[in-house]
């Protein structure tokens, strides 16, 4: 089996690290995060790199590249900073992806070339104040009215609402379906209509890109807009999961990489009881650990670039690369205060960014015990 990378994937991961080196200075993703303001500058660049095409055909301005190609750009900008790979992914992923695999014709030669240029931004709005993990319910109501459907509802914890420019609204079409997974339906919704407010949510970490609270009352939106069919929006949902989880993936395996750094870096350079303290074996044995759990999501999150790449189906192996590379995160960030010690929580380090960034991974894109429940079935249990 081929672990390797071509030499044009090497040559366009070291494009990659050198960009996210100059661009992501420490002052640049403080002024950003300790200020809740989307980094607009580093989007726009990224835009001009052409990145924002890698995963869309040619055909609509793409650079008609791959899941691996995708993957290594979100490793090393998740290395770079977390900040980098979510605000990319909430547009390419979320929204420019999910209009490639199930939206109209029409849609794809509107939108995506304009995703690809950087000129439109995207969110995506599928939670709700009563619907999380049990995504199937929402109730978000879209009422069709001649050409028009009128949405009503709220969305929560939308990533990047603030910025978009259009929000991929899941919505309920029929109230009391048979079948709770049916009677969705998905659309295109223009972040600037009348009745859409947006308001954001102070959180815990990942200030730059944070989530919002998006309100609907009596937005109109054409029947144009819809993505997919109506009423089977769920088998669109699907469709796009295992790019998603693989994209959360190696974003996590990119930022644990780099607090795994940071920490060998910091342990050889303190000095306790007169030598370095990653001469004592504590220490070195936390930061073997924190090593191999970042190598391990890397390779569960290759993995499932690979599958997709070959066209195999890894509904199991998704679930499993994004469960664990979200809580190697989480501990990897964890051992990492404590090599600091009491440095690891002062703000002046960025260890105690890397500390409040890493929690939401296990709860983000399918909670950990979703994702366990998911390759519990697949397993047949």
């Amino acid at each position: 089996m081929e672990l390797g990378f071509t030499q044009e994937q090497e040559m366009f991961r070291e494009s990659v690290r050198r960009f996210m080196a100059k661009e992501c200075t420490r002052e640049y993703i403080r002024a950003c995060s300790d200020n809740d303001r989307f980094p607009s500058e580093l989007y726009a660049k990224m835009a001009a790199q052409g990145w924002m095409g890698i995963p869309f055909p040619e055909a609509y301005g793409g650079a008609g590249l791959g899941p691996i190609e995708l993957a290594i750009f979100l490793e090393e900008a998740g290395y770079g900073w977390y900040g980098a790979g979510s605000s990319y992914f909430t547009t390419v992923v979320l929204g420019g992806y999910n209009i490639l695999l199930y939206g109209t014709e029409a849609q794809k030669r509107e939108f995506i070339p304009k995703i690809v240029s950087g000129e439109v931004k995207t969110a995506f709005a599928l939670s709700e104040p009563n619907v999380g993990s049990d995504a199937a319910s929402v109730e978000l109501f879209a009422a069709e009215e001649g050409d028009h459907f009128v949405l009503n509802g709220q969305k929560m914890f939308t990533t990047c609402a603030h910025v978009a420019d259009h929000i991929v609204t899941v919505t309920r079409t029929i109230r009391q379906p048979e079948r709770k997974h049916h009677g969705i339906t998905i659309f295109l919704v223009d972040a600037r209509s009348p009745g859409i407010e947006i308001r954001p949510l102070k959180q815990l970490g990942r200030t730059a890109t944070h989530t919002n609270e998006v309100f609907y009352r009596d937005v109109r939106v054409p029947r144009e807009r819809m993505m997919g069919t109506l009423h089977e929006g769920w088998t669109g949902l699907n469709q796009g999961l295992g790019v998603e989880r693989m994209s959360v993936a190696m974003m996590y395996a990119g930022t644990a990489q780099a607090i795994v750094d940071y920490a060998v870096r910091y342990a050889k350079d303190r000095r306790q009881f007169g030598q370095p303290i990653s001469k004592f074996q504590a220490v070195q044995h936390k930061l073997a650990d924190m090593q191999m759990k970042a190598d391990i999501a890397r390779l569960l999150g290759y993995r499932v670039a690979w599958m997709l790449s070959a066209g195999l189906p890894c509904f199991k192996e998704m679930s499993m690369a994004k469960l664990y590379a979200s809580e190697a995160l989480f501990d990897i960030a964890n051992n990492g205060v404590q090599v600091m010690g009491g440095y690891g929580v002062l703000e002046e380090y960025d260890m105690e960014l890397f500390f409040r960034d890493s929690r939401i991974g296990m709860i983000g894109a399918g909670a950990s015990e979703i994702q366990r429940t998911i390759i519990a079935k697949q397993m047949g249990l």
